[in-house]
């Protein structure tokens, strides 16, 4: 699908947040402490954190739906607080819950939320085949959504996001709880539209989806910014790269035993995973493993996964608040 048109420069960030704090009421802390973030135009943009961290709360600033009580939010330039609508004009939301009509069949939902979005009658077919097209949705749009499966949902979800042809996309955990069609139809969406120039803020819980799509990520922890960068430049600056060992027999005890100083990982039957030192020497630990006594089918190496360096930065995160 075509990109939105926007003569902005791309060197200018899509969305800039300064200084972000926002506390409900009666609430004992901060939901958001200080928040600074970047988000670079045409960008899919990560936004990690376990539950409770504050994503929801940042999403909801980002998009208007809750004015900030300090700090500031820049989409394209403009101050939301000059311009509120700024948010509006320039993003859609697919949220996590389901935000369509159960009883409405898949294109009714659509032609409601167009209405909504007061779309010009000239531009609504196009409009719609776009959204369409980029869910796979057309086998399904004459049944009533509360018949769909909870991928189609999903799907249903993102094209109504899409209608607006918006220049910034928020999606909040967008492949969770799917089949594996449904989710390789959303993330070839995702692909499509960043290489379209659509900015997109992703939430997800799944590393892997975040590694394969985001050119940046930001990990949020009890409100405050814990990271922000370059996800590659900030896997290949992680301190660890992790060896996977494929096992060609079980180990035993004696092995687990003379290994203990690596801290391997057990935990996937058939295998042992290794987190080693950026500059360990790789021969000796593989010779090391089978002096041991492991039979080694197959051995991987190469950067850390980024669950490795999230959950990392949350123990760190963790380490120090009890400290």
């Amino acid at each position: 699908m075509s990109g939105p048109v926007n003569n902005r420069t791309t060197r200018e960030p899509a969305i800039l947040v300064r200084g972000l704090s926002h506390r409900y009421p009666r609430a004992a802390r901060e939901a958001l402490s200080g928040i600074d973030l970047s988000i670079g135009r045409g960008t899919c943009f990560g936004l990690l954190g376990p539950n409770g961290a504050g994503k929801s709360t940042l999403i909801s600033l980002m998009t208007g739906m809750i004015a900030p009580q300090s700090g500031e939010i820049l989409v394209d330039g403009v101050s939301a607080a000059a311009d509120p609508r700024a948010l509006r004009r320039a993003g859609a939301l697919a949220p996590q819950d389901f935000a369509f009509y159960p009883a409405l069949s898949g294109a009714d939902n659509l032609a409601y939320f167009a209405g909504l979005y007061r779309i010009p009658k000239a531009d609504w077919p196009a409009r719609r085949a776009a959204a369409v097209a980029a869910t796979q949705l057309g086998d399904w749009l004459d049944r009533p959504a509360e018949t769909y499966s909870g991928g189609l949902k999903r799907r249903l979800n993102l094209a109504i996001a899409l209608i607006n042809a918006p220049r910034i996309l928020y999606l909040d955990e967008p492949t969770v709880g799917i089949d594996a069609r449904s989710r390789q139809t959303i993330l070839d969406a995702i692909k499509a539209l960043k290489a379209d120039g659509v900015t997109i803020v992703y939430t997800s819980h799944y590393m892997e989806e975040v590694e394969q799509l985001c050119d940046a990520v930001a990990v949020i922890d009890h409100g405050r910014l814990v990271l922000q960068g370059r996800t590659a430049e900030l896997l290949s600056d992680a301190a660890a790269r992790r060896l996977t060992v494929t096992l060609a027999a079980p180990a035993t005890a004696r092995a687990r035993t003379a290994l203990k100083a690596l801290s391997p990982d057990w935990s996937t039957p058939g295998r042992v995973d290794l987190d080693l030192a950026a500059q360990a020497d790789l021969p000796g630990v593989l010779t090391q493993l089978q002096a041991a006594g492991l039979k080694v089918a197959r051995a991987e190496y190469g950067v850390s996964r980024l669950e490795t360096l999230y959950l990392g930065l949350l123990d760190q995160a963790a380490a120090e608040a009890s400290a």
